[in-house]
């Protein structure tokens, strides 16, 4: 018969006292919980670090209020996966079923975490689905104006004569060759521009 691991609960100085009391509720003591205490600057979860890194061992449980506690989406998915690797059961006190006392057969809260960390991996990949088309709509909006031309480039420095140069240039009276030499622009660089130019893209 295998021994029964140790519990840990892990918890911020930010969360509420509600929160607190729900952890106590269900098990919670002084001696068994790890505080992180915030101290007005982005957290490096030293004590997290410490009871993940050198605490918790195979057959232990991490209980904590929700996946908040073991970070975004994205690293919470990865912490979950890393304790699934270990042997580290995780109670999430904000998803019950993670909290189903499976003693006998832990295949059950094995199966239930399996659950969770697929249910954030398709929440990530929604999520960046729809930043990417939200990209796309925005890059659409802008691809028939004058600003599209500047898309992705850095902005040129005009020189200081381009008006003056541009006028005459349309009005005939210097060629595009001159007025690449009186404005130092390369051609690739002077056509670009001359197109937003004729179509009001760029305000001299």
């Amino acid at each position: 018969m295998s021994n029964v691991g140790k519990t840990y609960y892990y918890i911020s100085t930010y969360r509420t006292a509600t929160h607190r009391k729900k952890l106590k509720a269900v098990g919670a003591t002084d001696d068994n919980t790890i505080i992180e205490r915030f101290h007005g600057k982005i957290p490096e979860r030293e004590e997290y670090q410490h009871l993940k890194n050198h605490l918790l061992k195979s057959g232990d449980t991490l209980v904590v209020y929700d996946l908040e506690a073991l970070g975004g989406k994205r690293s919470a998915k990865s912490e979950l996966e890393y304790y699934r690797a270990h042997n580290i059961r995780v109670k999430i006190v904000d998803i019950p079923t993670t909290t189903i006392d499976s003693r006998g057969n832990p295949e059950i809260s094995n199966m239930i975490l399996d659950t969770v960390i697929s249910t954030l991996d398709y929440t990530i990949s929604q999520e960046i689905e729809r930043t990417q088309k939200r990209q796309k709509q925005g890059v659409d909006r802008i691809r028939d104006k004058p600003a599209w031309q500047n898309y992705g480039r850095p902005q040129v420095q005009l020189p200081a004569n381009y008006s003056e140069v541009m006028q005459r240039w349309t009005r005939g009276e210097i060629t595009a060759a001159a007025a690449m030499g009186l404005t130092g622009l390369s051609r690739t660089t002077f056509y670009r521009l001359a197109h937003q130019y004729k179509n009001g893209g760029i305000g001299v």
